[in-house]
Parts: structure tokens; C-alpha cells; sequence
């Protein structure tokens, strides 16, 4: 897998917890109605498309998820919460 993008300003760093790509996909995802998550979210809450996204132009993936480079969704901390102690 590519190297994670440096850590956004102000952002927490990125702990793979899934929670981003369990509200909505990004655009290179894909929705699965059925298991209320990206169709590309891996069973270890990874992007099964990062390295393709990140092998396109910048200009392609700039605007979109993070990719790695931080969390800046303080509004479900739970998920990170586990994701650090280990519960998820």
C-alpha cells in the first residue's frame, strides 16, 4: 500500500477505523446498501482502491478523503475511540 499523506493541520491522525467510509463513499467508492458501508471497505477498514486513487494525478483525488492524512470527524469519536483501545 502507498505511504499515508502527511497529517492535514488540526486534523488527528488516521487510525483505520472505517467510520468515514461507513457514512458515505467517497467519489472513487461505491455504496453497499446491504452492508451500510463502501462496497471498497475492506474487512481491516482499509480503502481497497487506495493505491489506484493515489496512482492517478493529485488533481483527481486532492478534494476528496484524506486517504490517511487525518481524521477530522470528532463527530463520532467512538470509532476511533475503540480503534485505539483496541475494541474494533
Amino acid at each position: 500500500m502507498a505511504s499515508p499523506l502527511p497529517l492535514y493541520e488540526g486534523a488527528k491522525p488516521c487510525v483505520q477505523c472505517g467510520y468515514c467510509c461507513s457514512v458515505a463513499p467517497c467519489p472513487f467508492g461505491t455504496w453497499d446498501p446491504v452492508a451500510q458501508r463502501c462496497a471498497h471497505l475492506t474487512a481491516d477498514n482499509l480503502c481497497a482502491r487506495y493505491d489506484e486513487i493515489l496512482a492517478r494525478s493529485a488533481r483527481e483525488w486532492w478534494h476528496s478523503p484524506a486517504f490517511g492524512a487525518g481524521c477530522c470527524s470528532p463527530l463520532n469519536e467512538r470509532y476511533r475511540t475503540a480503534m485505539l483501545n483496541g475494541v474494533l
